[in-house]
């Protein structure tokens, strides 16, 4: 994260990365639980590093981590939905269209140029006074 960034940068930044981390997690949950379903069954008890294990405390394991998986995804959710009632809060439907469009939908600023049909300069334009706008609302 850079020195010079204001609050509204930062909750930019933060915004574009959620999608992204929520994704990681789901395949990550997505694996857990797949690891559950086919997971080598052994006998009732086993010794591993002189511990009585059981398939039982490694089910329970696998389901403890996919409740943390759920817990985060839902944070993030709540974050999004957070930061999204902030952008919200600006006046202009097209600063609202152009932060949407540069952090949450798009890769790019370029690609979101594109979708919303607007030359790379009124773009650019619109996504400072936005930023402008969002840092006099935090």
């Amino acid at each position: 994260m850079s020195k010079g960034q204001t609050k509204a940068e930062r909750l930019l930044s933060e915004l574009r990365a959620i999608p992204k981390l929520i994704q990681e997690l789901q395949r990550d949950l997505e694996a857990t639980r797949s690891s559950l379903l086919t997971s080598p069954q052994w006998s009732d008890m086993r010794v591993v590093g002189g511990v009585h294990k059981s398939q039982e405390d490694k089910n329970i394991k696998i389901i403890d981590s996919c409740e943390w998986h759920v817990k985060q995804i839902n944070q993030l959710n709540a974050r999004k939905t957070e930061i999204m009632d902030i952008i919200f809060k600006l006046e202009d439907n097209d600063q609202r269209r152009v932060l949407i469009a540069a952090y949450l939908t798009y890769d790019s600023y370029v690609e979101a140029c594109d979708a919303l049909y607007m030359s790379k300069a009124k773009f650019f334009t619109i996504k400072s006074k936005a930023v402008k706008n969002l840092n006099r609302l935090i």
